[in-house]
């Protein structure tokens, strides 16, 4: 037989090929997941561009008038007929008013006019004014404006029936029995309402006198009888008169420094300027205009609204909501100085380590704000308590005195630093601070959107 052959199988170890490409992907895969992770859980900060910009300010306020006004009061009994329109000049010894007892008079010189006072062409022009201002001023939150419309209109018809009664007065002022007529004993401006206020001045009003709907007017021309006694008109003495205006105390602290402002009548936007002056009166602030003229385009009115010719607001305009408050070491100037590696300012701070040996450092300071003697300081390693001394001298300073800064954030550099602000104006949204602030914010700095969310030095991602 032969021999058996050999069958043994040698077997190879195959070597193992690592994918390049496999490996590749993964890491780029795993380092978009770290980065999605990190997009998704890391702390982020709003930044807000600081703009140029201007707030215009609603300056519209509600004033009361106030004149010298002498109440006049009936002589006598009766019927009463009235010779002039309301809120008119009248000179010395001229008619006001008439009185007759049995009422003959007034019942003639009103059946005379029964249907026949707005016959004339242009005759309604008076009352349809009337009914266009109140309709355009009327306020759901102002019902006291209702009775101002119907004074204002009663007013308008009875001076055209005492027009009538003027031209008729020498029939009956020599022999009507019971009749007696009335001049004016001095010039003024005649006004028909009487609300309670006749006897205030800008001396002694007090905060009540803002409560339109408590003194609403008492039209004196709409009745037809009066008894002696009773308050039948008043005159207006003098062309100088007073405008009162309750007004917020930051507005009050901007007026003080005005002598003079120019205001805008809401009720026929007419302008004119009073000389002004600021009044603080048991914690509430008011604004006094005082007028030499004009007077009698607003003699029959006691509540006047009003704006003030203000102008608007102009500086940096940032949100409100970047605002923050920061409190800081105040020091004599003479006690910063200059160190470290960047000679940069701060305070020689004194203090014992843990073996009792008394060690000098400099500690690095940021300067916010200065006085003419002081400087608003803050630094990492400075707290309440720790001594500073004075450079080249012995003079010793324990850091207690401190006082808050109203400021934002800066992230110019990638990290939060305080910077103070001047605040001009401000409403619900926005606040104007001052441009060229010394240690400040400047056009197009970047600032955090929200104070709230940040902290100082912190790292801006």
């Amino acid at each position: 037989m032969g021999k058996k052959k050999n069958k043994k199988v040698v077997k190879f170890h195959r070597t193992s090929h690592i994918n390049v490409g496999i490996v590749v992907f993964a890491i780029v895969f795993i380092y978009m997941l770290y980065n999605m992770y990190q997009y998704f859980t890391e702390k982020r900060t709003a930044i807000y561009e600081v703009t140029q910009g201007t707030i215009t300010q609603d300056n519209t306020f509600t004033g009361v008038a106030l004149r010298e006004e002498k109440l006049c009061s009936a002589e006598a009994s009766g019927y009463i007929t009235y010779y002039n329109r309301d809120a008119s000049k009248v000179s010395i010894n001229s008619y006001i008013y008439s009185i007759d007892g049995d009422g003959d008079f007034y019942k003639e010189i009103t059946k005379k006019n029964d249907g026949q006072l707005f016959t004339e062409k242009g005759s309604y022009d008076e009352l349809e004014k009337t009914a266009a201002n109140y309709v355009l001023g009327y306020s759901d939150e102002n019902f006291y404006q209702v009775y101002g419309f119907q004074y204002d209109m009663e007013a308008e018809l009875m001076e055209a029936i005492s027009s009538s009664a003027l031209a008729n007065l020498g029939e009956y002022s020599g022999g009507a029995a019971g009749f007696h007529a009335y001049t004016a004993q001095e010039p003024g401006i005649v006004v028909y309402n009487t609300d309670g206020l006749e006897n205030v001045t800008a001396e002694n009003f007090t905060e009540d006198i803002f409560d339109a709907p408590a003194h609403p007017k008492n039209n004196l021309i709409s009745r037809e009888q009066v008894t002696a006694g009773d308050p039948v008109y008043k005159l207006v003495t003098n062309e100088i008169w007073d405008l009162v205006i309750p007004v917020p105390e930051d507005l009050a602290k901007d007026l003080s420094e005005e002598s003079n402002i120019q205001i805008e009548f809401k009720k026929d936007n007419t302008t004119a300027w009073g000389a002004s002056r600021i009044l603080n009166q048991e914690g509430k602030w008011y604004l006094i205009l005082t007028f030499q003229n004009s007077v009698i385009r607003f003699a029959a009115d006691r509540y006047l609204d009003v704006k003030l010719m203000l102008s608007d607001t102009k500086g940096l305009k940032i949100p409100n909501t970047a605002l923050t408050k920061k409190d800081f070491f105040l020091i004599p100037k003479d006690f910063l100085t200059k160190g470290g590696d960047n000679n940069s300012n701060g305070v020689m701070r004194q203090y014992v380590d843990d073996k009792g040996k008394t060690v000098m450092e400099f500690a690095a300071a940021t300067v916010a704000e200065e006085t003419e003697d002081k400087y608003y300081i803050a630094g990492a390693s400075l707290k309440k308590g720790d001594s500073i001394m004075k450079p080249d001298s012995n003079e010793e300073l324990v850091l207690r005195e401190t006082a808050p800064l109203e400021g934002v954030y800066n992230v110019n550099k990638g990290y939060a630093v305080f910077r103070k602000v001047e605040i001009l104006f401000q409403n619900q949204e926005y606040t104007i601070v001052n441009t060229g602030t010394n240690y400040g914010i400047s056009l197009y700095d970047h600032i955090a959107l929200d104070s709230s969310s940040i902290t100082e030095n912190e790292i801006i991602h």
